[in-house]
């Protein structure tokens, strides 16, 4: 399998290369008939934004494209990696239920990626970039939560400490209990 990335995507006035023949990507998201549908809509938007002069319209449609199709290629490579080696993590399942959940509580400011990428115009390197944003601070605001409840946790158990003489088991009914658990 291939991605391939190229730039510019056009020579002068007289050629301009869109779908699979400037951004050919591996087919772990589903993207790619899509890209180059997105290439034909920009396209037609740039042509209009113009006047059709395509001297002004062939080295706008490269710069407005390279940076989305290299994101898209990018992204289908993750996807597979995501696919093949996180999604058995406890870890990855967590943080995309933490994710979803935040999308529920905050739909416009935590937005997950594939819904990004999949459910909106939002331009592919536009998704990554605000996908790694939201990274940044869910993963803090995880940390800060975490290190807060160890914090708060000690602090209680450091002012209310357990009254260790009524959790004292004795060594012989310990080593009792150890013995019957292994003849039963």
């Amino acid at each position: 399998m291939v991605s391939v990335k190229c730039s510019p995507y056009h020579i002068a006035d007289k050629c301009v290369l869109m779908g699979d023949a400037a951004h050919a990507v591996v087919p772990f998201y589903g993207q790619g008939m899509n890209a180059g549908f997105e290439d034909c809509i920009v396209f037609d938007e740039i042509m209009d934004q113009f006047n059709n002069d395509f001297s002004a319209v062939l080295s706008e449609y490269t710069r407005v494209r390279v940076p989305d199709d290299h994101a898209i290629a990018d992204l289908a490579m993750y996807n597979y990696i995501e696919m093949r080696a996180h999604v058995n993590s406890k870890w990855f399942l967590f943080r995309k239920y933490v994710d979803n959940f935040l999308h529920f509580l905050m739909p416009r400011t935590i937005v997950p990626l594939y819904t990004m990428v999949t459910f909106t115009r939002t331009r592919y390197h536009q998704a990554v970039e605000r996908w790694q944003w939201q990274n940044k601070v869910i993963n803090r605001g995880l940390l800060f939560c975490s290190s807060g409840a160890v914090l708060g946790g000690s602090y209680l158990l450091f002012k209310n400490p357990p009254n260790i003489d009524k959790i004292h088991i004795g060594i012989e009914k310990m080593w009792n209990r150890l013995l019957s658990i292994r003849t039963s």
